[in-house]
């Protein structure tokens, strides 16, 4: 089990299972420190998690769970005068590697999902990204469409070496010039934990899946492939999922 560090004030404001996915599940995984901001590795040091109350844009409040070396900082709450904004945080991404089989070739895959406070009370509208996505050129998916995605032009995934074997670092961008739109950094290198048949699907096909929207996929402990397609169905039954097929372009991997 991993050293993760949760004082009595910050148990009092997670979930439960926010705190079991924690010491026991996928997440933090690869984190930056809040004090040093130095890379914070949960499944090979010890980690504080440290929890920021912030006043939010529209009333209420926000609880933002932060990561630090446990040497750096204990795991404590404070609170800040700083206004949360949820539209803001809305642009931060979380990137889940997948793969992919069906009846053809592997094919890699990205599972990208906003990257939330992780605390109920920080609600907000999945409109407010699946309106961005759409605005790209990223098309809405059915539960019809999700085995059978279509090229998504100048949507791109960048996947570089880590810093450590199995850890790449992936950017996904989508060039808007001829939508009339500047550049977006849709995710800026987030670290993903992959195997070598996943570097090597999106290396032979060139491409990756890549599936969007509010899934939840980031706070479970399992992500079998099960448990990811039960996430993708009901994302894209509910209207909460965008996604395609989109370049990827492997450097140093």
């Amino acid at each position: 089990m991993r050293d993760i560090r949760i004082s009595d004030d910050v148990a009092s404001i997670l979930t439960a299972d926010k705190i079991n996915a924690l010491r026991s599940g996928a997440d933090p995984g690869p984190a930056q420190c809040v004090r040093c901001e130095q890379p914070a590795d949960a499944d090979a040091e010890p980690v504080s998690v440290v929890v920021v109350r912030h006043p939010a844009s529209g009333g209420g409040m926000v609880a933002n769970v932060l990561f630090a070396h446990a040497t750096c900082a204990p795991s404590a709450v404070s609170d800040s005068d700083v206004v949360f904004d949820i539209a803001a945080v809305m642009e931060r991404m979380r990137l889940v590697p997948t793969v992919t089989a069906d009846d053809g070739p592997v094919t890699a895959g990205l599972l990208m999902e906003p990257l939330f406070p992780g605390v109920e009370k920080a609600d907000a509208p999945a409109h407010a990204y699946l309106t961005r996505f759409l605005r790209h050129g990223l098309p809405l998916l059915s539960v019809h469409d999700v085995d059978d995605l279509v090229p998504v032009p100048r949507w791109r995934a960048v996947l570089t070496s880590g810093e450590r074997p199995h850890l790449l670092r992936a950017t996904i961008t989508c060039d808007g010039a001829a939508l009339g739109r500047r550049p977006w950094i849709v995710a800026a290198d987030a670290a993903i934990v992959v195997d070598r048949d996943r570097v090597q699907a999106a290396s032979a096909s060139g491409v990756i899946r890549l599936y969007a929207g509010l899934l939840g996929i980031g706070q479970r402990p399992d992500r079998d492939l099960r448990t990811v397609l039960r996430a993708v169905g009901t994302a894209a039954r509910r209207g909460n999922l965008c996604g395609g097929l989109i370049e990827a372009v492997l450097i140093g991997t």
